[in-house]
């Protein structure tokens, strides 16, 4: 079962009877991983609990005192799509499950419940919607420096839901002889909270930089690639885009940033980072701070994308990105 670094799994359990209640939460309490469960005796009561709180996963009994699980479950998932939903029943007809499964319920279980059963059900539905909450993000830069201009609003948004974050460089700026953007590079990484793979002798050749993204897909495992845009006219964020779409082409999302030599970016997806905007030009400060002179670094450039893309999205401040694979 994979659980948060961060947090142990939040479940909400509504349940009636007091030793159905015991029973689950001692088949939890028996999984490989760290839940929090929230009971509720009543479906009123879980009612209100699902409107005001995120869950991870949802466990209702279908039998309850006011609001049944069936409500219960249309309840859930009109306020959480995503949430996966178990229910439980003692009701043996095979309607009571088609009903549930209707109402949105994710995997409906009899009673009496089997332990391992239970477990294993449970860690199929929260394994999944935790790895996709929290996935590996890697992010794959033509220079340094690229991926905090182009993405990295993003990226402190997937790092406050827990996600692991490496910034992967594949060349060096020719201007950078005093190793300068590296500094600013690993105090930009260590602001965003994000893991940087630098390797300077793998910078040097194609082969070497062939070989360093095939290390990072076998050890890391990125389930979301971030890489520069497909028409790109700097041949170092060309050769990035080529070489990380090719090893990394069986990654579920693959998305595409603008960098200031982008030719012809048509974005078609929008990620608002109004409130992640601060940050991002915390980040891009890092090489002010050490004397970059590259003007694509600049924080107001940051900004003028921002809200440039933003006129599309109400006028919010955005992050652009062509959908290369979803």
């Amino acid at each position: 079962m994979q659980a948060s670094k961060d947090r142990p799994i939040r479940v909400l359990f509504a349940e009636d009877a007091l030793d159905q209640a015991l029973l689950v939460k001692a088949f939890l309490q028996s999984a490989p991983a760290a839940f929090q469960v929230t009971h509720s005796q009543d479906g009123d009561h879980a009612a209100t609990l699902l409107r005001q709180q995120e869950w991870d996963l949802f466990i209702t009994d279908l039998n309850l005192p006011g609001l049944d699980g069936f409500e219960l479950c249309r309840i859930a998932r009109s306020v959480h799509p995503s949430l996966p939903i178990m229910a439980i029943t003692g009701y043996t007809g095979t309607h009571y499950q088609e009903e549930a499964y209707r109402a949105g319920a994710t995997e409906v279980l009899t009673k009496p419940l089997d332990s391992e059963d239970f477990v294993r059900k449970v860690a199929d539905l929260v394994g999944r919607t935790v790895a996709m909450l929290r996935p590996a993000v890697l992010a794959v830069g033509g220079l340094v420096g690229d991926v905090e201009m182009g993405c990295g609003a993003t990226l402190l948004k997937y790092r406050r839901t827990g996600a692991d974050v490496m910034i992967l460089p594949l060349c060096r700026d020719d201007a950078d002889t005093d190793r300068s953007g590296f500094q600013a590079a690993q105090e930009a990484s260590r602001r965003l909270g994000a893991r940087l793979m630098i390797d300077e002798a793998a910078m040097e050749s194609t082969e070497g930089r062939v070989s360093l993204v095939k290390r990072v897909a076998k050890d890391f495992r990125p389930q979301v690639l971030f890489v520069p845009a497909m028409d790109d006219e700097h041949p170092a964020r060309r050769e990035a885009f080529r070489i990380a779409k090719s090893t990394l082409a069986s990654v579920p999302l693959i998305l595409g940033y603008q960098t200031a030599t982008t030719a012809e970016f048509r974005p078609t997806r929008m990620e608002e980072v109004g409130d992640q905007m601060m940050d991002k030009l915390e980040l891009l400060t890092a090489y002010q701070d050490v004397g970059a002179t590259r003007m694509d670094l600049a924080p107001r450039m940051a900004q003028a994308y921002a809200r440039y893309w933003g006129r599309l999205k109400r006028f919010t401040e955005v992050e652009a990105f062509e959908v290369i694979r979803s």
